[in-house]
This record gives C-alpha cells, structure tokens and sequence, in this order.
C-alpha cells in the first residue's frame, strides 16, 4: 500500500484504521457521542474510515438500553426532536461513514469503492457488487428478494418513477383516500389529467374511533374497488401505509389481497414505513412498496428504498411497467427497444441505473439500517408503539379520548408511532379553523423557543372531498424509538398543556 496524504500531515492510511478499529471499539460500548467527544483525536478520525454499528451494552428491552441506543445519536440535551415523521436524525457513526465514503470518492474517483472494500473488508462488502450488497440488505431485513430493491432518493422520487413507467390508457381507475401526501397524490392527479385515468377517492373519517375494525375499512375499499371495469382497463389501488397527516395505519396485507380480488395491482406510500414497522414486502402482497430513508429510518436527507415486484409472477401476473427510468432503456438506434412491453429486466439494475446517483449518501442510508436491524426492526416497531400509546394515554387523560383523531385501537394493526390530535373543543367546527391553527402556530413557535427546545408540527386536512379547503387541524407528534424516551413524552406534554392553556381556546 503506496502512503498517502490523508490528513495533511503524510500518514500512512494505515496508521489511520488502528485509531478507526480503537474508535469502533469505543463506540460500542460507550456510544459515538462520547468516541467524537476526545478533541484530541475527533479531528483525525472523523470522516477517514468507516465505523460499524455500535454495539449495545445493556440488556435489550430495558431503559437503560434505549439510553444507550440514543447515546448513538448526535441530538443534544437541549433538544427534544419528536417530527421525526418529517426528518430523522442521523447516528453518528452514519455521518461518519456518508464523510468517509465522499472522502474516498474525492481522493480516488475511480477505485474509491476497492479501496474502501481493502481498507475495511467487513464494513463495505461488495459481493455481488458494492450497490447490489445493500440492494440485499434492504431485502433481507424487509422480506424481498434484492432484484427487487431500487435505492431511490425518496418517496416522491420512487412515486415518479412507477407512474412514469406506468402505461396508463383512458379508462384506468386509480382508487385512493382523500388523505395521500403530494408524494402520491400529484402522480395521481397526473395520471388523470394527461392519460384520462379515472380517480376514486375514498372519504377517510377525521376521527377513526377505537370501534372501527379492520373489516370495516377493507367494506370502504371494497365498495370502490368491486365496481365493474371496462374490457381491458387497469385498476389499482395507491394509497398510503401510514396517513402523515393523522398517523393512522391502514391494514396493507388485507387491502392488497382484495385489491388482487378485483384484480387490481397496488401501489403502497410506506413514507414513514422503513425503520418503523416490521415491514415484509412478499408478505404484503404489494406491487409496488416506496418510501423515505430520511424519516424514520434515520439514513439521511434525499435517501429511499423502492420496492418493485418481481417475484411470484405465474401466480400473480406482474403490473404493465416499464421501469419509470429510461436511462438504460434503449437507444435510438434500435427500434423498438428490447425491453419494449416486458418485464424480463432487474429493477435493482435497470431502475438503480439512472445516470451519476448519490451513492455515498444511499451507501449511509444503508448503514443506518444495519444498525437498526442489530437493535430488531420488531423491537423498535414495539418500542414506538409503546410510546406512542403512553403519550395517547397522557392526551386522553388531560382532554379525553375525543382529543384523539385517531384513538388508540385494540386492533395494533391500526397504530404507529405517530399522534395527532386537537385539545379544541371546536376541533369539528370548520367555522374555527382558522382561530384554532392560529393558536397552534403560536404553541408550536412557543415550543421552539424553550429550553429544552421542542420540535413537533401540525398538520391540516379537508374533512371530505366536498369540502372546497382545509377545515380539520391537529398537533402532530412523533415518537422515535431510537432516540425518544417516556420522560421526553411527559416534559414535551406538560409544557404542551401550559400552551394550550396559554391560547386562551375552549378546550375539551
């Protein structure tokens, strides 16, 4: 190995892994904060090597663990981060390695990944090659097969590419919910406008009640979805997992088997999906399964994961699709393309394949994840719903269950690690709506100036298709449970109240 000037002062790159193997040591055991914390060395470490997941001493489950756990992150004390349902953050070890990664890529554009895969033979695997060896990562720990992973950049970028390569035609029906995020809700709207597919929306309730079952809302779908089509007309069913705005989960297994009922395909916005649920694609049943690795999965800004099915196709026959990326698609020169009208094609190559991607920063998505596996993707779901119940508990107790726009559900297919909620007792009156999200944007700025400082959100939507602008409002907050603890939960919740009181509203 030739000696290169890694840090300016002419060491070997090999001097440099004793401090990095020293550092991964530390950091499991002590968390990366602390590692990063040592002035003295921080400067020659950070961002020169990779680190491995940090290991965690403690006995799983406990609260001590999840202490831990957060010592893996680089939030201060002084900051309470609970919209994780907007941005994530990253662990330490993470930004390190995305540092690393850009390191190497500058210092040697064209073998920058072998150097890596010699330096560090256990942290950057690249069998079948260094994309396809996250590719399979993905897979594994979300129940799919690696051919059918595509890193994206996020749930719009995802969203984009299966409508772009959708070959729609007038007379498709898109059946949807009035509560999709522009990620989906603007493809949607595309499709209808330039390619005549019709849209049914199904009217989703303000206030989804403990009583409502997982039957009841497969009977809302079915009516949409049992309505007769035209010969040769498509039908699918685009809807979210996770609702942003209330933080509903809707039963995605049963919907897409009855989506194959009617014969529909189903495209599923999982944005806060990855990193909070115990997500298994084959078991889905999904066609298409996109979402963000910024969120919940805490893998950094403009990151995703796209799952396109591949698998099961005597059984199942695969959606018309055309890969949404017409980068590898063909060239003018042969007319028409060999991969014209068929699916015999990878998507985790011909998808993955869209011209120079940000592959450092997908590569840290990658390793956020590995973290998260080591910890239990089930015990982290677990975990957040647990927190998110106990701030239910707290909401309930201070306003009653009516504060809750979606109260906690003794079927657990319904919850996550999202709340939202409004404390008003004119919560329904859209006569109010404006006074009402006033007030929370003065409790929200509030909350942004304490010490801790607290950052949560609000969100607003339309209590049916027939209402022309928004007219519900809420508080929305997310429960991490990587870094969110109960003591978080009953600070944030006190000081929450004492603002509410503040606005001067009739409450519940």
């Amino acid at each position: 190995m030739t000696k290169r000037d890694n840090n300016g002062s002419g060491l070997d790159r090999r001097d440099f892994l004793k401090g990095f193997a020293s550092a991964t040591v530390a950091a499991g055991l002590v968390g990366s904060r602390e590692v990063f914390a040592d002035a003295d060395s921080a400067a020659v470490r950070f961002g020169r090597g990779l680190l491995a997941p940090p290991a965690i001493d403690a006995t799983p489950g406990t609260e001590k663990y999840w202490t831990k756990v957060r010592k893996v992150f680089s939030l201060s004390n002084d900051y309470i981060h609970m919209n994780t349902g907007t941005t994530g953050s990253q662990p330490e070890f993470v930004q390190n390695n995305l540092a690393a990664y850009n390191f190497y890529k500058s210092q040697d554009p064209r073998d920058w990944s072998l150097n890596l895969a010699a330096d560090f033979p256990d942290l950057f695997p690249v069998v079948p090659s260094a994309t396809g060896a996250r590719q399979l990562l993905v897979a594994n720990t979300y129940g799919a097969n690696a051919d059918e992973i595509v890193l994206s950049y996020n749930t719009t970028d995802a969203c984009n590419l299966i409508f772009a390569g959708t070959p729609w035609q007038s007379g498709d029906r898109i059946v949807t919910t009035t509560f999709e995020h522009p990620a989906l809700a603007g493809p949607i709207a595309w499709a209808r406008d330039y390619h005549g597919v019709e849209v049914v929306m199904i009217d989703m309730p303000s206030n989804f009640t403990a009583d409502i079952t997982v039957d009841d809302v497969l009977g809302w779908f079915d009516a949409a979805l049992s309505v007769e089509m035209g010969a040769g007309k498509k039908q699918y069913l685009a809807i979210s997992e996770i609702f942003y705005k209330n933080g509903l989960r809707l039963p995605v297994p049963e919907l897409c088997a009855l989506a194959r009922s009617r014969g529909a395909f189903s495209i599923i916005d999982s944005a806060h999906g990855w990193g909070m649920l115990p997500i298994d694609c084959h078991a889905y049943g999904a066609d298409f399964i996109v979402g963000a690795g910024h969120k919940w999965l805490c893998g950094g800004p403009g990151t995703g994961i796209c799952y396109v099915r591949t698998s099961d196709a005597l059984a199942r026959p695969l959606p018309p699709f055309a890969m949404g990326n017409f980068f590898i698609y063909g060239n003018p020169f042969v007319a028409p393309s060999a991969l014209y009208n068929n699916r015999n094609w990878s998507p985790a190559l011909y998808m993955q394949s869209r011209g120079e991607y940000n592959v450092t920063a997908l590569y840290a998505m990658t390793d956020s994840l590995s973290f998260f596996a080591q910890i239990g993707i089930e015990n982290i779901y677990e975990r957040a719903l647990a927190l998110g119940n106990y701030l239910k508990g707290l909401i309930v107790a201070q306003w009653g269950p009516e504060a809750l726009w979606v109260q906690e559900n003794p079927d657990d297919r319904f919850a996550t690690g999202l709340t939202a909620f409004n404390p008003f007792a004119d919560k329904h009156n859209g006569a109010s709506f404006a006074t009402m999200n006033s007030a929370i944007s003065v409790i929200l700025r509030n909350l942004a100036l304490e010490t801790p400082k607290i950052y949560i959100r609000s969100v607003s939507w339309r209590s049916s298709q027939s209402v022309p602008a928004d007219d519900r409002v809420g508080l929305r907050i997310a429960t991490h449970a990587m870094y969110n603890n109960y003591d978080e939960i009953d600070h944030v919740f006190a000081r929450l109240v004492n603002q509410v009181n503040l606005s001067g509203l009739a409450q519940l």
